[in-house]
């Protein structure tokens, strides 16, 4: 793992006016001056003295109830758990005050308002973000990371936390986030489509090889309402999840693990080629319907709803969404800004969901590690950062990962809370709880924790350009190798742009 140890020379110019103008003297900044991205000239001191402050003890002194903003983009279940969770603590004490706020029912929305708001300062005290913002987060100088308060806190230590947690957001032995949110994908089938095509429903496909010959009997079957077997959202993260299951780089130096990557590997990338000729053959040959990757996109779940599909990838965080629903007990509104699933008329009973681990290029259950994260910013006054730093240790609770399971779909980030009585029996007994303990099998056997996933500065933009290679590929009669080629250049250039803002 590595560190970003580099100051933005942007964070620096906005550090000065950030602090100047808030009057928040040595709020975040590292041991040895007042702002957090100074850390980089000491030519090599002890990497703790380059962090941020974790100021643990100054909510001891603070005086009424300390307003701590958590920004988050999440909907529906999650959206719920985590404002009970809030509740929970808001009740348990009276020193802090928790104030959940939704900016937006996408993490880029969230991702767009949090960097426009740096040059004001004016960020919320928590931010929960995409795994993807991992590095990007860290170079900004806006983050406490966990490590700071971790080494402040005696009260506090991470020995309960999944080991591959701290890998994957891990960066030369500095973890950013203060609390993860972990996901994972899986397969979620129609076991009655399966059983129309003569499939044996409790043997669902575990190779994308398998995936085609199921698609192709299902097709085959031309069972009534059928458009596409498989319905699936053309979004970068899943190839990246298929490729890092095979070991193979989209960013090179270990996909930025053994140094900072320097340019992408998509071009003339035999296995990832492999893989966009596979997913268009399935696409040109009517057995997967691809979904333009966009805001608040629902159209596979409807597809899957409506029974238009019989399969979806999709991560494990929509496994309490979907029993819900096909109980009936969802208010389908929650799902996206418009509810474009109408439940009216629609055959729930005759719904019957399965789920199985990811179907892998040559073997399933190997993906990358993902989820939303909860960052802890400096630019709040010390008492506010010590109150966020106290909402986040009841986050990381058993308790509350126990909670945040059961209501939200998120997996435990703790041991105790995957080994707790209440979640096992969840697990074994309820349809999302089966998902969700498959979810969570295959996150803690199918991830090597030596290649993880990317982890990159400019991600959204190394995504983004994945995710139109696709489209293009998709919906613009595109050849997958010369998408490819353009992806490439895309990323390319998107790396020795955030080199030169950054550093």
């Amino acid at each position: 793992m590595r560190r970003t140890s580099r100051p933005s020379r942007t964070f620096l110019a906005l550090v000065l006016t950030v602090l100047f103008a808030l009057v928040v003297a040595a709020c975040g900044g590292t041991s040895g001056g007042g702002d957090s991205g100074d850390g980089g000239d000491d030519g090599g001191e002890d990497a703790a003295a380059d962090l941020p402050e974790c100021p643990v003890d100054a909510l001891d002194s603070a005086t009424g109830p300390v307003q701590v903003t958590v920004w988050h983009a999440y909907v529906a279940k999650t959206e719920q758990a985590l404002q009970d969770l809030a509740a929970q603590y808001n009740e348990s004490q009276d020193k802090v005050q928790v104030n959940i706020e939704s900016q937006g029912a996408s993490y880029r929305e969230l991702q767009r308002k949090y960097q426009q708001a740096i040059p004001s300062g004016d960020l919320p005290a928590i931010a929960i973000l995409e795994d993807i913002q991992n590095q990007s987060m860290a170079d900004s100088g806006t983050v406490i990371p966990l490590t700071s308060c971790d080494e402040a806190d005696d009260s506090f230590n991470t020995d309960d936390f999944l080991p591959i947690a701290l890998d994957y957001y891990g960066i030369d032995d500095v973890v950013w986030p203060a609390s993860m949110n972990l996901s994972t994908p899986i397969l979620y089938y129609n076991k009655k489509h399966f059983e129309q095509a003569g499939l044996d429903p409790e043997n669902p496909p575990t190779t994308l090889a398998e995936m085609r010959e199921a698609a192709q009997a299902i097709a085959d079957a031309d069972i009534p309402g059928v458009e596409a077997p498989w319905v699936q959202v053309a979004t970068s993260s899943f190839v990246e999840s298929w490729m890092t299951g095979e070991g193979v780089e989209l960013v090179n130096n270990g996909d930025g693990r053994d140094a900072p990557a320097t340019e992408a590997t998509l071009e003339d990338n035999e296995q990832l080629t492999d893989l966009f000729n596979y997913l268009n053959d399935m696409a040109d040959d009517g057995l997967m319907l691809p979904i333009p990757d966009t805001d608040g996109q629902i159209d596979q779940y409807t597809a899957m709803a409506t029974q238009r599909s019989s399969m979806a990838v999709e991560t494990t965080t929509a496994a309490t969404s979907i029993e819900s629903f096909l109980k009936g007990q969802l208010d389908t509104s929650q799902l996206s800004g418009d509810g474009r699933i109408n439940v009216e008329g629609l055959d729930l009973e005759g719904l019957d969901i399965g789920a199985t681990q990811l179907p892998g290029v040559s073997e399933p259950g190997r993906p990358q590690v993902g989820g939303g994260v909860y960052y802890l910013t400096n630019t709040t006054p010390p008492e506010v950062q010590a109150a966020a730093w106290d909402f986040l240790k009841f986050i990381n609770t058993t308790e509350s990962q126990v909670f945040n399971d059961l209501q939200g779909s998120y997996l435990p980030l703790l041991e105790s809370a995957a080994a707790d009585p209440a979640l096992q029996e969840t697990w074994q007994n309820t349809l999302s709880g089966q998902w969700l303990a498959l979810g969570y099998d295959q996150l803690l056997n199918g991830v090597e924790p030596d290649f993880p996933g990317i982890t990159l500065g400019p991600y959204t933009e190394f995504r983004a350009a994945m995710t139109g290679a696709l489209e293009d590929m998709y919906f613009n009669d595109g050849d997958p190798s010369s998408v490819l080629i353009d992806a490439q250049s895309e990323v390319d250039e998107a790396i020795a742009q955030y080199e030169e803002e950054n550093f």
